[in-house]
């Protein structure tokens, strides 16, 4: 295969792609009218998702792996759910490929289907099936439905193959067809994507539930035409767009123009643990964002791979997450975004590149690249300081088991626990303990007995882990850990894959520290059934005896009776230097469980005593010491002055968040201090001290392999943190802007 980054892809926007027809005309429609029809798609849309769900009988949607999406007759997005959030943007390219594919043959009671990677889709596992609405014979509108099916063939149960060298050892990719002709179905389609599915029952419940959400929104979409008219139908969804788009670009504008950047690295390629770098270079212009993405590593023979869809999709969670935390979702929110990527890289592969875990691997790195860029620019206006957070997905940490179950039928699981990992730290709170994804927002995971009563899986233990969330003044969330082992079978094959095992991928800002990293940990030969049969209950790894062994970030293999495997999922860093962090707050969280006293006093500087309260002076004798120790183990900035002086009142001229400032002389300024610490010339970085804590000092379950250090930059005046970055050795120091 030829992965040679030979030259970059047009520029894409998704509102003057070449697909993309313009909109036709509407009637204005009055404030009223148009406030009912909104709440009335809403709710339409809302039907369409809980039919979605009801109908299907997999547990992975019911874990909220799906969406559901009302379209205008163009394909762009005019309301969507809060579920699986990537494939929305993707549907809107699928509709405008049908629309180009189909000219003239698109008719009441069509359904399209496709899971196509390289054309619209995400990775095989996400189907998205299209249909257009018809009103009085006029195509005014498309409904999009999508879910992750457990399993469309492939090498590995599920699908998903670590090792695979092209998509051709993969799940079975549909071509951009019809699924339903004016009402009836293709049954020939139908039963060969079946056939090649392990669990065809699952799979046909899933195509179903698509079918019958399609069936039930579209009949409200008739009873709203036939009340309100198709006209007022598209005035309300092109006002709902055209909303969002232009305060979308009034919250730019308030932004100051320049260039962020942020630079990251995907672990293991399934075959051995290389390194791929995704590098995000985003420019803001007046009232528009582009996100560069051309700097990224060529594509991976081996799983980790996006296609330009997928990061697409990735794209518009960001927005959604970051502009959209007070406006509506749809369309708008990504017509002022556009994305450049090089050709063949790890972010835009190309048949045959593997696919599989397209959903879930580079794209998601590229996102939280994406995520802190916009983070690094709102930090520049104190208007924007409520939406400030570090990026909130790091990894998908799957574990996925098939074979045969106890009733000798074929079966295949995915659990959805791993979507418990904590939400990101923000400038006014901590993150939400397994408070979830952004790239699922209403996601959650299922009951535990669901999963054993239907598969030969039994849990140990789900539990959430103290000190798993980056430390900070603000927190990141905790995530959950939870242990699996087979159960009345003989073997099960188990396939886990993630990232963010070598290193962090979820970074700290304003000087909070990284989350933890993940992993998967098996006891082989474990003793747990034995034990619990005499009464002791299984408590932890160490506990169940058996050969302790951590397992590399995707790995394929059969699991005898009595092995176990542990997974700690990633999660997100923390805000703000943790020596500023409250001590009524450590209190809280040490009486809660959320936090160690040793953890507390190592990383945070509070100093408990025989009451289970914090010792003050103590602590504050403590937090001296640290931040002493901080400066003596610091190396000078190329560009740091030789004496600091403190910055006079008036003297600043920009603030970067609460850490950085820049006075109007050009000097890098502390915050915190108000200390003027070195010359600003091309990285504010160059102009303070520099440090490389160890991971022990961060936190307890922080690693770094030998190919990464820690950057920690402090004041040369009070020993503050303003940033911990990682970086692979080699590689200069992390540069978050340079402005216009």
């Amino acid at each position: 295969m030829d992965v040679t980054v030979k030259a970059n892809h047009p520029p894409f926007n998704l509102k003057t792609s070449n697909n993309r027809k313009e909109p036709g005309p509407s009637d204005p429609i009055d404030p009223i009218t148009f406030e009912v029809l909104r709440h009335r798609l809403w709710s339409i849309n809302e039907e369409g998702s809980s039919t979605l769900m009801h109908a299907s009988g997999s547990p992975v949607v019911h874990g909220s792996d799906f969406n559901f999406s009302i379209y205008t007759a163009n394909g762009d997005i005019a309301v969507c759910g809060t579920f699986y959030m990537i494939p929305m943007f993707t549907m809107t390219v699928q509709i405008q490929l049908v629309l180009e594919k189909f000219k003239g043959d698109i008719h009441p009671g069509d359904v399209f289907i496709t899971n196509d990677p390289f054309v619209c889709g995400v990775h095989q596992n996400d189907c998205l099936f299209v249909a257009p609405f018809f009103f009085k014979g006029e195509l005014v509108g498309w409904t999009g439905a999508q879910a992750h099916v457990i399993d469309i063939g492939g090498a590995a149960p599920g699908g998903w193959v670590p090792d695979a060298t092209s998509c051709y050892e993969e799940g079975l990719r549909i071509p951009l067809q019809r699924m339903v002709d004016k009402g009836v179905l293709n049954q020939g389609m139908w039963d060969v994507i079946l056939y090649n599915s392990r669990i065809p029952f699952f799979l046909g419940s899933d195509f179903s539930a698509f079918l019958s959400a399609h069936r039930v929104a579209q009949a409200r979409l008739m009873e709203l035409c036939e009340q309100y008219g198709a006209g007022a139908f598209t005035a309300a969804a092109h006002q709902l767009i055209n909303d969002t788009e232009a305060k979308t670009r009034a919250m730019l504008k308030e932004l100051p123009d320049g260039v962020f950047t942020h630079v990251s690295y995907f672990d293991h390629d399934g075959h051995a643990n290389n390194l791929y770098k995704i590098s995000c270079v985003m420019t803001k212009e007046a009232d528009t964002l582009t996100f560069d993405f051309s700097d990224t590593d060529p594509t991976i023979i081996g799983m980790g791979n996006s296609t330009m869809t997928g990061t697409l999709g990735a794209v518009g969670t960001v927005m959604m997450g970051s502009f959209g935390q007070e406006i509506g979702w749809n369309a708008g929110l990504m017509a002022p975004v556009t994305i450049i990527h090089g050709k063949k890289t790890v972010l835009s592969a190309e048949l045959p590149a593997p696919i599989s875990a397209g959903s879930v691997a580079a794209n998601f790195i590229a996102a939280a690249c994406a995520s802190v860029c916009v983070g690094n620019m709102m930090a520049f206006n104190p208007e924007f300081d409520d939406y400030l957070c570090g990026p909130p997905d790091g990894s998908w940490l799957l574990t996925m088991f098939g074979g045969v179950n106890q009733y000798e039928e074929p079966f295949a699981i995915m659990f959805m626990d791993s979507l418990g990992w904590g939400g990101p730290a923000h400038s006014w709170r901590d993150g939400v303990d397994s408070g979830g994804s952004l790239v699922i927002g209403s996601g959650g995971f299922n009951d535990v007995e669901l999963h054993e009563k239907t598969s030969p899986i039994i849990y140990l233990w789900r539990r959430e882990v103290p000190d798993s969330g980056g430390a900070g003044r603000y927190r990141g969330g905790n995530g959950i850990e939870y242990a699996t082992t087979g159960y009345d079978v003989p073997e099960v094959q188990g396939s886990f894959c993630s990232h963010g095992v070598s290193l962090p991928d979820l970074v700290g800002i304003q000087g909070g520290y990284p989350g933890n990293v993940c992993g998967y940990t098996i006891a082989r030969g474990s003793t747990w059934l034995e034990d619990m049969k005499a009464g002791k209950a299984a408590l932890d790894m160490v506990s169940i005896g058996g050969k302790l062994e951590d397992l590399p970030a995707k790995s394929t293999f059969i699991m005898k009776a009595g092995d176990v495997v542990n997974n700690v999922v990633q999660n997100p860093g923390g805000y703000g230097d943790p020596l500023t962090r409250p001590y009524d707050m450590i209190e809280r969280d040490v009486r809660d469980g959320r936090c160690k006293t040793d953890v507390a006093k190592a990383v945070y500087g509070a100093v408990f005593n025989a009451e289970a309260t914090i010792d003050v002076a103590a602590s504050d004798a403590l937090r001296t010491e640290i931040r002493a120790f901080r400066k003596a183990t610091a190396t000078k900035g190329r560009d740091q002055f030789a004496a600091p002086k403190k910055a006079e009142t008036g003297d600043l001229q920009l603030k970067w968040g609460e850490s950085i400032g820049v006075t109007k002389a050009g000097a890098v300024c502390c915050l915190h201090c108000s200390t003027e610490i070195g010359a600003l010339k091309t990285n504010w970085r160059e102009s303070v001290p520099l440090r490389n804590p160890t991971s022990e000092e961060l936190g307890p379950l922080l690693k770094l392999d030998e190919r990464f250090v820690y950057d920690q930059f402090i004041c040369s005046e009070c020993g503050t943190s303003l940033a911990v970055d990682v970086r692979r050795v080699g590689d200069g120091l992390t540069v978050d802007f340079a402005l216009d």
